[in-house]
């Protein structure tokens, strides 16, 4: 896709973001063409740059992975002259993208208020753990205390076990999407008036629609133990499992009573499809148990890509459970163009996954990949902003940039 197919090409982002929740948002807005210029604190900018990081590396790869198609400077915005510059820049900006804590940007006078006097077009998109009011909203937060508070650790785990965290930063994710679409919705409110507008986001409340299916469960139903491992809560939608497989695991959902016969002649058994104990959805809840052995012994006899095969092939719900190296490698994100490979300037060959936007069914290809740290100083300060080279030069000797 060219650059000029792209729908954000005359949009210029300055994503004040760290970590992941927001740097994944400006990594989509470049993914679709938008300036986005990443401004970092100097001397060590984004505090992701060091996660994972090799020895030899100047940055690890989780930072690279949710930068691509960006810019980076340097700049101290605790400093009046780092204040100062980042206002010329706002006056040539469209959006503002920042997820420091509650109150940080106006503590530093560089709040939306102040902002909007600059530039009225301006919008300025802002992304917190519980959101800019209440009396949570100078609480630190990070995805796994998200995970806590948003109730997603209370529904993960076995049943008899401790609450867990899911393995992957989803609400950090959740939260990015959220934010995304804020922000194009203020894009397309803004070619309408004219007029910037502020788009805030909490990621607390970005994961509440994840708790659908378990507050059905709960107020709909009166169910009360909702933690079941990888089953339904309470069980109501059985079978839905992870079943052995003799090379690992897969997951089945034959819940309703179509899919459930054509699973037990499968297995060899078309009797338990009426069997008495099975034959309905609810009798197969009070009997998950059994369910559940029923089909772990005929599922560790098989291979997951037996299994797979044999289940698609009947309309049967099944999915391989992947290992990470599998996800990277599968053929068919490959083909997609969903998981790629680059050859980074810093880190060498890596894998890559793009943006799952895509249109007219074309793939997303990175048009750079992540930047070094203040590796666009000279261009956006010199060439944009018109300092010269010793003001540049008198700048970073007193850690302005």
């Amino acid at each position: 896709m060219s650059q000029t197919e792209l729908a954000l090409d005359d949009i210029r982002v300055l994503d004040l973001t760290h970590f992941v929740n927001g740097p994944y948002a400006t990594m989509l807005l470049g993914y679709m063409g938008a300036d986005v210029i990443k401004v970092e604190s100097p001397p060590w900018g984004d505090g992701i740059r060091a996660v994972y990081r090799r020895g030899e590396q100047p940055y690890g790869m989780a930072f690279a992975l949710m930068n691509s198609n960006k810019r980076s400077i340097t700049l101290n915005l605790k400093s009046d002259e780092g204040r100062e510059l980042f206002k010329r820049m706002v006056a040539k900006a469209d959006v503002v993208v920042e997820n420091y804590a509650a109150g940080t940007m106006d503590k530093m006078q560089l709040g939306y208020g102040v902002l909007k006097e600059l530039n009225p077009r301006l919008i300025y998109a802002t992304s917190t753990g519980y959101g800019q009011s209440g009396p949570n909203r100078n609480l630190p937060a990070f995805d796994p205390i998200m995970q806590a508070t948003t109730g997603i650790m209370a529904l993960t785990g076995e049943a008899s076990g401790p609450p867990l965290k899911a393995g992957v930063i989803m609400v950090d994710v959740l939260g990015a999407a959220h934010l995304l679409s804020g922000i194009l919705a203020a894009i397309r409110m803004r070619d309408r008036t004219g007029k910037g507008r502020m788009v805030e986001i909490s990621m607390q409340e970005a994961a509440l629609p994840t708790l659908v299916m378990h507050m059905g469960s709960y107020y709909g139903m009166g169910l009360r133990q909702l933690r079941d491992g990888n089953r339904s809560s309470g069980g109501v939608i059985t079978p839905a499992n992870s079943y052995p497989a003799s090379d690992g695991w897969v997951m089945i959902l034959a819940a309703d009573n179509v899919r459930w016969r054509k699973l037990c002649a499968l297995m060899g058994q078309p009797e338990l499809g009426t069997d008495p104990r099975f034959s309905k959805l609810a009798l197969r809840s009070q009997n998950r148990n059994e369910v559940d052995r029923i089909i772990g012994e005929w599922t560790r006899t098989k291979t997951r890509q037996d299994l797979m095969d044999t289940l698609a092939a009947a309309d049967v719900l099944c999915g391989i459970v992947k290992e990470l190296p599998e996800v990277i490698s599968d053929p068919h994100l490959a083909e997609r163009g969903a998981v790629t490979e680059i050859d980074h300037p810093h880190l060498g060959r890596m894998p890559l996954f793009t943006s799952a936007l895509r249109f007219d069914g074309k793939a997303n290809v990175p048009r750079s990949p992540s930047p070094a740290l203040g590796a666009d100083n000279d261009s956006v300060y010199g060439a944009e902003l018109g300092l010269s080279a010793a003001e540049i030069a008198d700048l970073r000797s007193r850690k302005v940039i």
